[in-house]
Formats: structure tokens, C-alpha cells, sequence
């Protein structure tokens, strides 16, 4: 029973799509372009390109320039046309961009992504590909020059607001400002404070007893996986694309990921503030079904990620993330996992009496992944040396750079490893917006789940504009702005005093 518990892995996934779109209020339809990057902007006598698409659309272009950042995830037109970079763009009469990250999407260094291929794919590489693209908008070869002497402001979620601050750390010469919503900061292996957020947006948004009923539920499950006739029950009750079979403790693990522990991150990583949970709660609180583990059945067949089967063929998962076409199904988790292992970690362990998944997640596991989707090379000796790497060159959550407005949610699984208020300082505000999970900032204003949400988005608006055109002459703006951070920073305070 203890190898089962040894390899039940979590949701490794910041966003692994793009943030969902806004409705588009452009009258300009945007110009899809492409700019040849280097491949190796490290090596000078390296002199491979390939090329990087992005988006365009001058609906208020002046001389100003705002860029959208683009993630892991194939970037579309959408962004051009609404949402809180658009609103920025308009406020600052500047042209806005929206740039697709090397490897993802349409932005294809090699025909594929065989693991020698992989070697260039690093948050250094993307980074440069930024700076040369920026530097290429500026320059006389991109409508005449018409942007040489704009200022530039970076616009990011999750991933990509990461390296929205970091493009600022790096490139302060090339980057004016900067904001960033859901970005983790801090590189770390072991991340078992993910799911104690999503315990604990469960328990504000769902109650105490929904919590418990799905502890019970997972102690239950484990015990009836651990029978003889266990498995066959849990594979019907679960809708299984094929039967658990008893004794591949392998398959199991993958009915875990894929059916138990996704959903749960899901429902609250990308659900607004609402009544996603409160729903989801419902169901496993549901007392006219007497068994615990049925209730939990109940409410992972119903939710859609989980269509039209839970998969649970370990063998397959790997054969589908060691697939090397761009094309193929699981094509961005290799690409994203890839960088996990060499970069970042964030393994999204349960080693915490704070969640409700009991101790079934240890790191041990994504040491092993690692070495399954790759090769043994990746190994836990090189996967700590690119944490220790990325930390020692940003900083971590030790320097925050100037000129940079950091939100996140409250709700958010990956605000641990981002900014809070403590990290705040002059000209870098921190604002975190109580009940609101991930990426939920970049959106449009006036279409918020909360006061405080639209009240943060309007003071990143004022923060951005003044980072770019200086301070505002109204003084009425200013201390209204003011309020508003004012306002945010005291119901943060609260909500930790009532902790």
C-alpha cells in the first residue's frame, strides 16, 4: 500500500491554457506578425532564429508601447481587444502587443520537441526573446520607427506575470514598468502550500463539512483501493476509461491524478468567486447518498474536465508526454513539465496536515516523473541546482524590482509562492484581494466578482499610467488611488487578524 501512496501526483499546471478570453470591444481587428529571434541569445557566434508570432493592434497607439505577455499557452487575438492591458493601452494612448512564448503555440524553434531540442527552452531564452522583440518594434525596421521613443509597460498572468517582473529586474534599461497578476516569484521544490490554499478557499467558500466529507472520502477511497474487489468498484463508480487493475500501483496513481487531485485544483484555481465551490460542495455534502466515496464519485464524473473518461494507464501517460510533436495531445504539459524540472520545481506535494488529500503526494514522486517523461539525467541533483540558479539570479521573494504592481488572490493556490503586502515597497505596490483566485486582475473592469477586485484593477490602471506618463495632475485621481490601496491594504490586514 505504501508504494500506491508513494506516486499519487498532483496538477503540475499554472495555467496550461490561455487566461480566458474577454468579450472583444475593439473596433480594430489585430495584425498578426512575426519577428525572426535568436535561438541562443548567449552565444554570439550562435546565429539561428526562428520565428516568434504576436499580435498587434494601434486602435491608440501614440508613441507608447504595452506588450501582453504571453505564457505557457498559444497566444490568440483576443487580448488585443479587451481586457485590463487593453484598457491600459487606451489609457496611456500607446499601441498594445501580445507576444507568444518560444516552444508554445505557433512559435516552433525545432520541427519538435525531442529532448535535445528542449535545451533552449529557458525563462533566460524567453526572457531575451522579449527584449530582442522590443528592442525590433523600436527600431526603424517596424513601421519607420514610430515606437523609438515610447516607453514600455509589460502586462503578465501567472507564468507569464513572473516574467513580466523579472523582465524589469533584468532589463530596466528596456522595460519602464510592469504588472503582474498570479505571479510565483520563488522557485521551490517542495510546494505543499497549494493545496493547503485550496483547503482553505474550500472551507470559506464551501464550509467546514465539505472539507471533512472529502478527507473522509479520500480515507475511505485509499482503504477500498487497498481490497480485492476494490479496484473494479472504484473504476465503475469513477467512470475509468479502462478497469484499475489490482496490484499496478502505477495505473492507480494516475486514477488519482488525473480523477481526484486535477479536479480539486481546478475548481479552484480557475473558478471566479461565485458559487463554483459552493456548488461542487453541495454535492459532496449530498446526505441522501450514504457513502462518502460515492458522493466524491459524484461530483469528479460530473465535472467536465474529467469527460469523457478518468484515464488510468500509467504506461500511457507516459507515452503521451514523451511524444515529441508539437501537435499531440499532451505537447504543452511536456513542454511545461520540462521546465518544472530544470527551473522551477513547484511540486505540488501534501506534505501539510492542512488539506484534506491526506499524505499521499511526496515529492519523491516529480523526482520520478522527471525521469520518466525525460531521461534519467534529470535527476534531483540538477533539479535542485535550477532552483537554487533561478533564485540566485531574480531573487526570489527577497527583492522585488521598482516600477512593478504585483496582485494576487486570496484564493489563489499560487500566491504562496508570489508577493504579499510584506514585499511591497515605493513604486512596487502589492495588493491581495481576499476571496479572488488566479489571474483574475487582467480582466476587463466592471465585470468583477468583487468591490475590492474592481477597486485594485482601477489602481493598477492609476499605478501603471503614472509608471509611463508621470504623476496625474489631478489631484482627485491621486487620492482617490490612494484610498483605494489604503482601502485593499486594511481588509488584508483583517483578514490575517481574523486568521
Amino acid at each position: 500500500m505504501w508504494f500506491i501512496l508513494l506516486l499519487i501526483a498532483p496538477c503540475l499546471a499554472l495555467n496550461m491554457r490561455e487566461p480566458l478570453p474577454p468579450t472583444r470591444i475593439s473596433r480594430v481587428s489585430p495584425v498578426e506578425g512575426w519577428v525572426q529571434v535568436r535561438l541562443n541569445h548567449f552565444m554570439a557566434y550562435d546565429t539561428r532564429t526562428y520565428p516568434m508570432r504576436y499580435y498587434y493592434n494601434n486602435e491608440f497607439a501614440g508613441q507608447n508601447i504595452v506588450i501582453f505577455v504571453g505564457g505557457e499557452w498559444a497566444i490568440s487575438e483576443n487580448w488585443t481587444q479587451a481586457g485590463l492591458a487593453y484598457e491600459m493601452a487606451q489609457q496611456m494612448g500607446a499601441a498594445l502587443f501580445y507576444t507568444e512564448h518560444r516552444y508554445y503555440g505557433s512559435s516552433r524553434p525545432f520541427p519538435d520537441s525531442d529532448l535535445p531540442n528542449l535545451s533552449f527552452l529557458t525563462i533566460d531564452q524567453a526572457l531575451a526573446d522579449l527584449t530582442q522583440f522590443i528592442q525590433y518594434i523600436k527600431s526603424d525596421a517596424f513601421e519607420g520607427g514610430r515606437y523609438r521613443n515610447g516607453k514600455v509597460a509589460l502586462v503578465g498572468c501567472s507564468y507569464a506575470g513572473t516574467m513580466a517582473t523579472w523582465m524589469r529586474l533584468a532589463y530596466p534599461h528596456v522595460v519602464d514598468a510592469a504588472f503582474s497578476d498570479s505571479g510565483p516569484l520563488h522557485a521551490q521544490e517542495n510546494f505543499p502550500e497549494y493545496l493547503e490554499v485550496v483547503a482553505e478557499a474550500i472551507r470559506e467558500q464551501g464550509g467546514e463539512t465539505c472539507l471533512s466529507n472529502i478527507e473522509e472520502a479520500m480515507r475511505q477511497l485509499v482503504q477500498l483501493l487497498d481490497t480485492t474487489a476494490g479496484p473494479a468498484q472504484v473504476s465503475q463508480m469513477f467512470k475509468t476509461c479502462t478497469p484499475i487493475q489490482a496490484g499496478t500501483p502505477l495505473d492507480v496513481a494516475t486514477f488519482f491524478w488525473y480523477g481526484i487531485t486535477e479536479t480539486f485544483a481546478g475548481l479552484v484555481q480557475y473558478s471566479s468567486h461565485g458559487d463554483h465551490i459552493p456548488k461542487a460542495c453541495a454535492v459532496l455534502n449530498d446526505t441522501s447518498v450514504a457513502s462518502h466515496v460515492q458522493r466524491l464519485a459524484n461530483y469528479i464524473t460530473s465535472d467536465p474536465w474529467n469527460e469523457p473518461c478518468i484515464e488510468t494507464r500509467y504506461t500511457q501517460v507516459v507515452a503521451n508526454h514523451r511524444n515529441t510533436s508539437f501537435d499531440a495531445y499532451e505537447s504543452t504539459m511536456r513542454l511545461w513539465t520540462y521546465q518544472t524540472c530544470v527551473e522551477f520545481g513547484w511540486y505540488q506535494t501534501t506534505n501539510s496536515t492542512r488539506q484534506p488529500f491526506l499524505h499521499v503526494v511526496p515529492v519523491e514522486y516529480f523526482h520520478q516523473m522527471c525521469k520518466d517523461f525525460f531521461s534519467s539525467y534529470f535527476d534531483e541533483s540538477r533539479l535542485r541546482s535550477g532552483i537554487d540558479r533561478t533564485n540566485i539570479f531574480f531573487g526570489g521573494l527577497t527583492h522585488l524590482p521598482d516600477f512593478v504592481v504585483s496582485v494576487a488572490g486570496g484564493h489563489d493556490p499560487w500566491s504562496p509562492m508570489g508577493p504579499n503586502v510584506t514585499h511591497a515597497h515605493h513604486n512596487s505596490p502589492v495588493y491581495v484581494v481576499p476571496g479572488v483566485s488566479h489571474c483574475r486582475a487582467i480582466r476587463p473592469t466592471g465585470t468583477n466578482e468583487t468591490e475590492e477586485l474592481e477597486a485594485v484593477k482601477k489602481a493598477v490602471l492609476s499605478h501603471m499610467r503614472q509608471f509611463i506618463m508621470g504623476p496625474d495632475n489631478d489631484t482627485d485621481t491621486d487620492s482617490s488611488a490612494s484610498s483605494v490601496a489604503i482601502s485593499v491594504l486594511l481588509l488584508v490586514i483583517a483578514a490575517f487578524a481574523a486568521l
